[in-house]
């Protein structure tokens, strides 16, 4: 997905359901965009998908459950704390993005 554009609206529902919640920071300009609660990043904008910060434990269940991938930066070795999940499986973002919430507040 090239289209910064497309990747926006991808992306907005999310930012929507976030919208009214004063310590939840939008993301955006350069470097990595995503969701932050109380300045810790726990949703991450990724080519069109969304990466999510969770527990290991968490991680491994959704990947072994089919909902998400494995995230690797780039590094050639996966996040233990990241899961992606793309934009085929975006129905779970909602729900996903309140878990990952959660979990930052610990």
């Amino acid at each position: 997905m090239s289209n910064p554009n497309e990747r926006k609206e991808i992306y907005q529902e999310l930012k929507e359901h976030f919208a009214n919640d004063d310590k939840v920071v939008v993301s955006s300009g350069k470097g990595a965009q995503g969701i932050k609660y109380n300045k810790k990043m726990f949703i991450m904008f990724y080519k069109g998908d969304l990466v999510i910060k969770l527990s290991p434990t968490r991680v491994q269940q959704l990947i072994n459950s089919g909902k998400g991938m494995p995230f690797d930066p780039g590094t050639g070795k996966p996040m233990k704390d990241r899961i992606l999940i793309p934009k085929a499986k975006k129905n779970f973002w909602i729900t996903l993005s309140e878990e990952s919430k959660d979990f930052v507040l610990r």
